[in-house]
């Protein structure tokens, strides 16, 4: 399970923790735990939501897509409106990755690929169209589901 609570920070880009200048791998997945467990109760999401969020499937519940969409905007990479933010998910991305030229250079990619794409005009379902199109970029750029950083 803390093997899930890392790919998910990295694939959301939203995990980073930094302490001392340094990325924190547990306290970024304590970090992450927190906001999703303070997302589940604000949203009405259940188990299940949680489940499909570790199982890396799409949201089969309205409660799932506001939850990521919740974890998204706790995380500054969504704002209010349900736009995706580019530039907080890149200064994510460069403490996930410890500035890495190769993992940075992947990691925008993605980012940029994702952060002008249509998506709905509701928040959640705005959440779960940027999933979709993190989790088909990493399977383009070679990321699998068993991907570590």
């Amino acid at each position: 399970m803390a093997k899930f609570w890392v790919s998910l920070a990295v694939m959301y880009i939203v995990g980073a923790v930094v302490v001392r200048g340094e990325f924190d791998k547990a306290q970024a997945i304590e970090k992450l735990k927190t906001k999703a467990q303070e997302c589940k109760t604000e949203v009405g999401a259940t188990d299940v939501d949680i489940e499909d969020l570790v199982g890396r499937k799409p949201a089969s519940t309205m409660e799932g897509k506001c939850l990521r969409s919740c974890l998204m905007k706790k995380f500054e990479v969504m704002d209010a409106s349900g736009k995706f933010v580019a530039e907080a998910a890149l200064k994510h991305a460069e403490k996930v990755t410890d500035g890495n030229a190769d993992k940075m250079k992947v990691a925008s990619e993605i980012i940029n690929a994702c952060a002008n794409i249509d998506v709905s005009s509701d928040p959640c379902q705005a959440a779960e169209d940027y999933g979709k199109c993190f989790k088909q970029q990493a399977n383009a750029h070679g990321i699998n589901e068993n991907y570590q950083y």
